[in-house]
Protein backbone atom coordinates (compact mmCIF):
# COMPACT_ATOMS: atom_id res chain seq x y z
CA UNK A 1 0.00 0.00 0.00
CA UNK A 2 2.54 2.33 1.08
CA UNK A 3 4.23 2.29 -2.62
CA UNK A 4 1.02 3.17 -4.24
CA UNK A 5 1.27 6.77 -1.85
CA UNK A 6 4.67 7.83 -1.79
CA UNK A 7 5.03 7.56 -5.66
CA UNK A 8 8.66 8.16 -6.56
CA UNK A 9 9.22 11.81 -9.16
CA UNK A 10 11.84 12.52 -10.14
CA UNK A 11 12.21 16.62 -10.23
CA UNK A 12 14.97 19.04 -11.69
CA UNK A 13 17.63 20.10 -9.31
CA UNK A 14 18.23 23.60 -11.07
CA UNK A 15 14.36 24.58 -11.78
CA UNK A 16 13.12 23.07 -8.57
CA UNK A 17 15.32 25.41 -6.03
CA UNK A 18 15.46 28.49 -8.68
CA UNK A 19 19.26 27.72 -9.28
CA UNK A 20 21.23 29.77 -12.02
CA UNK A 21 21.27 27.85 -15.21
CA UNK A 22 24.69 28.56 -16.07
CA UNK A 23 25.82 27.21 -13.11
CA UNK A 24 23.68 23.68 -12.37
CA UNK A 25 22.92 21.59 -15.61
CA UNK A 26 18.62 21.90 -15.57
CA UNK A 27 19.18 18.04 -17.03
CA UNK A 28 20.24 16.95 -12.95
CA UNK A 29 17.51 15.72 -11.30
CA UNK A 30 16.96 14.73 -7.37
CA UNK A 31 14.17 12.07 -5.92
CA UNK A 32 10.68 13.02 -4.08
CA UNK A 33 7.80 11.72 -4.26
CA UNK A 34 4.10 12.86 -5.69
CA UNK A 35 1.58 11.88 -3.04
CA UNK A 36 -1.78 11.61 -4.66
CA UNK A 37 -5.11 13.24 -3.14
CA UNK A 38 -6.59 11.37 -0.59
CA UNK A 39 -9.88 12.13 -2.30
CA UNK A 40 -8.96 9.58 -5.63
CA UNK A 41 -7.90 6.83 -3.42
CA UNK A 42 -10.57 4.05 -3.46
CA UNK A 43 -9.11 2.57 0.17
CA UNK A 44 -10.08 3.80 3.24
CA UNK A 45 -6.96 3.38 4.62
CA UNK A 46 -4.50 4.36 2.19
CA UNK A 47 -6.51 7.85 2.21
CA UNK A 48 -5.51 8.18 5.90
CA UNK A 49 -1.86 7.21 5.39
CA UNK A 50 -1.93 9.74 2.69
CA UNK A 51 -3.48 12.98 4.44
CA UNK A 52 -1.08 11.39 7.28
CA UNK A 53 2.08 12.04 4.97
CA UNK A 54 0.92 14.77 3.17
CA UNK A 55 0.47 16.51 6.90
CA UNK A 56 4.05 15.74 7.08
CA UNK A 57 5.63 17.85 4.04
CA UNK A 58 7.15 20.52 5.51
CA UNK A 59 5.71 24.09 4.56
CA UNK A 60 7.51 26.07 1.91
CA UNK A 61 8.22 29.79 2.06
CA UNK A 62 7.68 31.58 -1.27
CA UNK A 63 9.77 34.28 -0.35
CA UNK A 64 13.56 31.40 0.30
CA UNK A 65 16.34 32.20 -1.94
CA UNK A 66 18.07 28.62 -1.89
CA UNK A 67 22.11 28.99 -2.01
CA UNK A 68 24.35 26.84 -4.27
CA UNK A 69 27.05 25.92 -1.44
CA UNK A 70 24.22 24.95 0.91
CA UNK A 71 21.60 22.97 -1.71
CA UNK A 72 25.07 21.18 -2.97
CA UNK A 73 26.17 19.61 -0.39
CA UNK A 74 22.35 18.47 0.69
CA UNK A 75 22.18 16.89 -2.80
CA UNK A 76 25.46 15.21 -2.81
CA UNK A 77 24.28 13.68 0.67
CA UNK A 78 20.96 12.91 -0.42
CA UNK A 79 21.78 10.78 -3.37
CA UNK A 80 25.12 8.91 -1.77
CA UNK A 81 21.68 5.99 -0.33
CA UNK A 82 25.09 4.07 0.35
CA UNK A 83 26.74 5.90 2.40
CA UNK A 84 24.39 5.99 5.61
CA UNK A 85 25.83 9.12 6.91
CA UNK A 86 24.17 11.59 9.50
CA UNK A 87 23.75 15.25 8.09
CA UNK A 88 25.02 18.10 10.11
CA UNK A 89 23.98 21.18 9.31
CA UNK A 90 25.76 23.43 11.88
CA UNK A 91 25.87 27.58 12.40
CA UNK A 92 24.95 30.70 14.29
CA UNK A 93 21.16 31.33 15.43
CA UNK A 94 19.71 32.50 12.20
CA UNK A 95 21.81 30.70 9.99
CA UNK A 96 18.86 28.71 7.89
CA UNK A 97 20.01 25.11 8.91
CA UNK A 98 16.51 24.20 9.56
CA UNK A 99 14.87 26.25 6.77
CA UNK A 100 17.68 24.80 3.97
CA UNK A 101 16.40 20.78 5.20
CA UNK A 102 12.57 22.09 5.43
CA UNK A 103 12.46 23.67 2.01
CA UNK A 104 14.97 20.78 0.29
CA UNK A 105 12.29 18.20 1.90
CA UNK A 106 8.60 20.41 0.98
CA UNK A 107 10.13 21.16 -2.84
CA UNK A 108 10.43 17.48 -3.28
CA UNK A 109 7.22 16.51 -1.51
CA UNK A 110 9.54 14.49 1.01
CA UNK A 111 7.15 14.16 4.32
CA UNK A 112 9.83 14.52 7.19
CA UNK A 113 9.82 14.21 10.90
CA UNK A 114 11.30 16.64 13.79
CA UNK A 115 12.69 16.21 16.96
CA UNK A 116 13.57 19.14 19.38
CA UNK A 117 16.88 18.45 21.33
CA UNK A 118 17.22 20.00 24.68
CA UNK A 119 19.10 19.23 27.64
CA UNK A 120 16.10 17.17 29.85
CA UNK A 121 15.68 15.16 26.26
CA UNK A 122 14.35 11.54 27.05
CA UNK A 123 14.34 8.99 24.26
CA UNK A 124 10.54 8.19 24.64
CA UNK A 125 10.68 11.99 22.57
CA UNK A 126 11.80 10.30 19.34
CA UNK A 127 11.44 6.60 19.53
CA UNK A 128 7.58 6.98 21.49
CA UNK A 129 5.73 5.29 24.54
CA UNK A 130 2.98 3.88 25.96
CA UNK A 131 -0.11 4.78 26.21
CA UNK A 132 -3.96 3.93 26.91
CA UNK A 133 -6.20 3.22 23.22
CA UNK A 134 -9.68 4.23 23.10
CA UNK A 135 -11.23 1.54 24.49
CA UNK A 136 -8.63 1.54 27.80
CA UNK A 137 -6.28 -0.51 26.19
CA UNK A 138 -2.29 0.19 26.36
CA UNK A 139 -0.98 0.99 22.72
CA UNK A 140 3.02 2.15 21.68
CA UNK A 141 2.39 5.28 19.93
CA UNK A 142 5.32 6.06 17.81
CA UNK A 143 7.51 8.66 17.86
CA UNK A 144 9.32 10.89 14.93
CA UNK A 145 11.94 8.83 14.34
CA UNK A 146 10.02 5.78 14.76
CA UNK A 147 7.89 6.76 12.20
CA UNK A 148 10.72 7.96 9.60
CA UNK A 149 12.27 4.10 9.72
CA UNK A 150 8.92 2.82 9.47
CA UNK A 151 7.86 4.80 6.41
CA UNK A 152 11.83 5.33 5.05
CA UNK A 153 11.50 9.13 5.39
CA UNK A 154 13.79 11.77 6.66
CA UNK A 155 13.64 12.96 10.11
CA UNK A 156 15.56 15.94 11.53
CA UNK A 157 17.15 16.75 15.18
CA UNK A 158 17.15 20.12 15.62
CA UNK A 159 19.43 21.61 18.48
CA UNK A 160 21.35 18.17 18.81
CA UNK A 161 23.86 19.80 20.35
CA UNK A 162 21.48 20.49 23.64
CA UNK A 163 21.55 16.48 24.33
CA UNK A 164 23.68 15.44 26.74
CA UNK A 165 25.91 12.88 25.46
CA UNK A 166 24.75 10.17 27.83
CA UNK A 167 21.29 10.21 26.59
CA UNK A 168 22.29 10.94 23.14
CA UNK A 169 24.05 7.45 22.82
CA UNK A 170 20.23 6.37 22.04
CA UNK A 171 20.98 7.23 18.36
CA UNK A 172 24.22 5.71 17.40
CA UNK A 173 22.76 2.49 15.84
CA UNK A 174 19.60 4.89 14.43
CA UNK A 175 22.39 6.72 12.34
CA UNK A 176 23.87 3.38 11.37
CA UNK A 177 19.98 3.10 9.09
CA UNK A 178 20.65 0.04 10.10
CA UNK A 179 17.96 -2.29 12.71
CA UNK A 180 18.34 -0.54 15.81
CA UNK A 181 16.36 -1.24 19.43
CA UNK A 182 13.25 0.64 20.25
CA UNK A 183 13.82 2.02 23.87
CA UNK A 184 10.73 1.12 25.90
CA UNK A 185 9.75 -1.98 24.03
CA UNK A 186 11.86 -4.48 25.91
CA UNK A 187 14.66 -5.21 23.16
CA UNK A 188 12.23 -4.86 20.09
CA UNK A 189 14.16 -4.26 16.90
CA UNK A 190 12.52 -1.81 14.24
CA UNK A 191 14.38 -2.26 10.79
CA UNK A 192 14.25 0.97 9.02
CA UNK A 193 12.23 0.97 5.60
CA UNK A 194 14.86 2.02 2.54
CA UNK A 195 14.81 5.74 2.36
CA UNK A 196 14.90 5.94 6.23
CA UNK A 197 17.61 8.79 6.73
CA UNK A 198 18.89 11.81 9.24
CA UNK A 199 19.79 15.03 9.32
CA UNK A 200 21.01 16.77 12.97
CA UNK A 201 21.13 20.94 13.23
CA UNK A 202 23.14 22.37 15.82
CA UNK A 203 24.96 26.08 16.91
CA UNK A 204 28.31 23.98 17.30
CA UNK A 205 30.10 21.34 15.63
CA UNK A 206 29.61 19.27 18.65
CA UNK A 207 33.53 19.15 19.69
CA UNK A 208 33.39 22.66 20.94
CA UNK A 209 31.48 26.16 21.12
CA UNK A 210 33.84 28.58 19.24
CA UNK A 211 31.75 30.95 20.14
CA UNK A 212 31.07 31.11 23.81
CA UNK A 213 27.69 31.70 22.95
CA UNK A 214 25.93 28.47 23.37
CA UNK A 215 26.06 27.57 27.35
CA UNK A 216 23.58 24.83 27.38
CA UNK A 217 25.65 23.34 24.42
CA UNK A 218 27.18 19.54 24.96
CA UNK A 219 30.04 17.94 24.17
CA UNK A 220 29.13 14.59 22.16
CA UNK A 221 30.96 11.34 22.24
CA UNK A 222 33.12 11.03 19.48
CA UNK A 223 31.77 7.65 18.64
CA UNK A 224 29.24 9.78 16.75
CA UNK A 225 31.34 12.14 15.06
CA UNK A 226 32.49 8.97 12.92
CA UNK A 227 29.06 8.66 11.74
CA UNK A 228 28.78 12.43 10.16
CA UNK A 229 28.82 14.81 7.15
CA UNK A 230 29.55 17.59 8.83
CA UNK A 231 27.97 21.00 6.72
CA UNK A 232 28.40 24.14 8.23
CA UNK A 233 26.08 27.23 7.41
CA UNK A 234 27.18 30.61 7.64
CA UNK A 235 24.69 33.52 7.09
CA UNK A 236 24.18 34.32 3.55
CA UNK A 237 26.67 36.29 1.03
CA UNK A 238 25.59 39.81 0.48
CA UNK A 239 24.35 39.11 -2.44
CA UNK A 240 21.80 36.01 -1.55
CA UNK A 241 20.62 38.30 1.40
CA UNK A 242 19.84 41.13 -1.41
CA UNK A 243 17.59 38.52 -3.16
CA UNK A 244 15.86 37.43 0.57
CA UNK A 245 15.16 41.20 0.97
CA UNK A 246 13.73 41.87 -2.20
CA UNK A 247 11.85 39.53 -2.41
CA UNK A 248 10.44 40.22 1.41
CA UNK A 249 9.98 44.19 0.62
CA UNK A 250 8.12 43.42 -2.86
CA UNK A 251 4.61 43.79 -1.28
CA UNK A 252 5.24 47.39 -0.81
CA UNK A 253 5.27 49.99 -3.96
CA UNK A 254 7.98 53.02 -4.28
CA UNK A 255 5.60 55.77 -3.26
CA UNK A 256 5.24 53.91 -0.18
CA UNK A 257 9.00 53.71 0.64
CA UNK A 258 9.44 57.26 -0.94
CA UNK A 259 7.39 58.93 1.38
CA UNK A 260 8.82 56.69 4.79
CA UNK A 261 12.40 57.65 3.12
CA UNK A 262 11.44 61.49 3.81
CA UNK A 263 9.42 61.15 6.84
CA UNK A 264 12.14 59.45 8.58
CA UNK A 265 14.64 61.57 6.92
CA UNK A 266 16.86 58.55 6.15
CA UNK A 267 20.74 59.89 5.07
CA UNK A 268 22.51 57.11 3.55
CA UNK A 269 25.66 57.17 1.89
CA UNK A 270 25.68 55.41 -1.91
CA UNK A 271 27.98 55.00 -4.03
CA UNK A 272 26.46 57.64 -6.00
CA UNK A 273 27.48 60.29 -2.55
CA UNK A 274 25.06 60.98 0.27
CA UNK A 275 21.06 60.42 -0.82
CA UNK A 276 18.41 61.67 1.49
CA UNK A 277 14.92 60.76 1.90
CA UNK A 278 12.94 60.14 -1.38
CA UNK A 279 16.12 60.04 -3.14
CA UNK A 280 17.28 56.88 -2.09
CA UNK A 281 15.76 54.22 -4.17
CA UNK A 282 14.41 50.49 -3.15
CA UNK A 283 18.19 48.86 -3.77
CA UNK A 284 19.86 51.30 -1.63
CA UNK A 285 17.74 51.38 1.59
CA UNK A 286 17.83 47.16 0.87
CA UNK A 287 22.24 47.36 0.96
CA UNK A 288 21.99 49.83 4.29
CA UNK A 289 19.94 47.13 5.89
CA UNK A 290 22.47 44.65 5.20
CA UNK A 291 25.16 46.84 5.91
CA UNK A 292 23.76 47.23 9.39
CA UNK A 293 23.70 43.49 9.49
CA UNK A 294 27.07 43.03 8.86
CA UNK A 295 28.46 45.93 11.34
CA UNK A 296 26.12 43.99 13.90
CA UNK A 297 27.65 40.56 12.87
CA UNK A 298 31.29 41.83 13.11
CA UNK A 299 30.92 42.84 16.77
CA UNK A 300 29.28 39.87 18.05
CA UNK A 301 30.40 36.54 19.62
CA UNK A 302 28.95 34.90 17.07
CA UNK A 303 31.20 36.48 14.15
CA UNK A 304 33.96 34.95 16.88
CA UNK A 305 34.48 39.04 18.26
CA UNK A 306 36.41 37.81 21.48
CA UNK A 307 36.69 40.70 23.17
CA UNK A 308 35.00 42.07 26.46
CA UNK A 309 32.85 44.49 24.48
CA UNK A 310 31.38 41.37 22.32
CA UNK A 311 27.74 41.49 21.71
CA UNK A 312 25.79 38.38 22.90
CA UNK A 313 23.40 39.01 20.26
CA UNK A 314 23.91 39.33 16.68
CA UNK A 315 21.34 40.09 13.53
CA UNK A 316 20.70 36.32 11.26
CA UNK A 317 19.13 36.45 7.98
CA UNK A 318 15.93 36.24 9.64
CA UNK A 319 15.92 39.23 11.86
CA UNK A 320 17.04 40.80 9.20
CA UNK A 321 13.99 39.41 6.83
CA UNK A 322 11.49 40.51 10.07
CA UNK A 323 13.47 43.96 11.13
CA UNK A 324 13.15 45.09 6.84
CA UNK A 325 9.74 44.55 6.70
CA UNK A 326 8.31 45.76 9.76
CA UNK A 327 10.33 49.10 9.28
CA UNK A 328 8.10 49.40 6.56
CA UNK A 329 5.29 48.09 8.24
CA UNK A 330 5.66 51.22 10.72
CA UNK A 331 6.30 53.74 8.30
CA UNK A 332 3.82 56.01 9.96
CA UNK A 333 5.02 56.32 12.75
CA UNK A 334 7.97 59.21 12.36
CA UNK A 335 5.05 61.35 11.35
CA UNK A 336 2.35 60.28 13.84
CA UNK A 337 4.48 59.53 16.63
CA UNK A 338 7.88 61.36 16.07
CA UNK A 339 9.76 57.68 16.36
CA UNK A 340 11.82 56.33 14.12
CA UNK A 341 10.21 52.90 12.38
CA UNK A 342 13.86 51.70 12.23
CA UNK A 343 14.73 51.55 15.70
CA UNK A 344 11.14 50.73 16.82
CA UNK A 345 11.59 47.60 14.99
CA UNK A 346 14.96 46.69 16.01
CA UNK A 347 13.26 47.10 19.29
CA UNK A 348 10.66 44.97 18.70
CA UNK A 349 12.99 42.00 17.36
CA UNK A 350 16.25 42.43 18.50
CA UNK A 351 17.25 45.22 20.73
CA UNK A 352 14.48 44.75 23.47
CA UNK A 353 15.91 41.40 24.18
CA UNK A 354 19.34 42.52 24.70
CA UNK A 355 21.77 43.44 27.68
CA UNK A 356 21.94 47.33 27.59
CA UNK A 357 25.16 47.58 26.41
CA UNK A 358 24.12 45.62 23.22
CA UNK A 359 20.91 47.19 22.96
CA UNK A 360 23.14 50.43 22.44
CA UNK A 361 25.56 49.08 20.56
CA UNK A 362 22.84 48.02 18.07
CA UNK A 363 20.97 51.00 17.87
CA UNK A 364 24.27 52.76 17.03
CA UNK A 365 24.59 51.13 13.91
CA UNK A 366 21.47 51.50 12.63
CA UNK A 367 22.66 55.19 13.44
CA UNK A 368 25.16 55.45 11.43
CA UNK A 369 23.97 53.74 8.27
CA UNK A 370 20.65 55.39 8.30
CA UNK A 371 21.84 58.58 9.92
CA UNK A 372 18.47 58.93 12.24
CA UNK A 373 17.94 58.33 15.95
CA UNK A 374 15.09 56.96 17.38
CA UNK A 375 13.18 59.93 17.82
CA UNK A 376 12.34 61.68 14.59
CA UNK A 377 13.61 65.68 15.07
Amino acid sequence: MLSSILVPKDFSLQATFNLDPNQVDPAIMVSGYAIPDPSTLADTVAQKYASFLIAAIPETDPHYTFRKDVISDIFNWWIDGESRDVLQLWGPTGSGKTSAFDEWCGRLGVPRFAVKGHRGFEPHEAFGHYVSGPNGETIYAPGPVTLAAQYGLPCIINEYDRIQPTRAIVFNDVFEARSFPMPGKHGEMLIPRKGFRTCITSNTNLVEDLTGNYGTAATQDTSLLERICSIHVLYPEAETERNILTKVLAEFDDKLLSYWFDQEGIKLSTKAGIKEGAAISRIEFIDGCIEVAHKIRAQSKDAGNDTDSALERTMSTRILRKWARQSVRHCAAPEKLGKSALHMALKKYLSNLSTESTRIALHQAVETVFGVGPEIQ
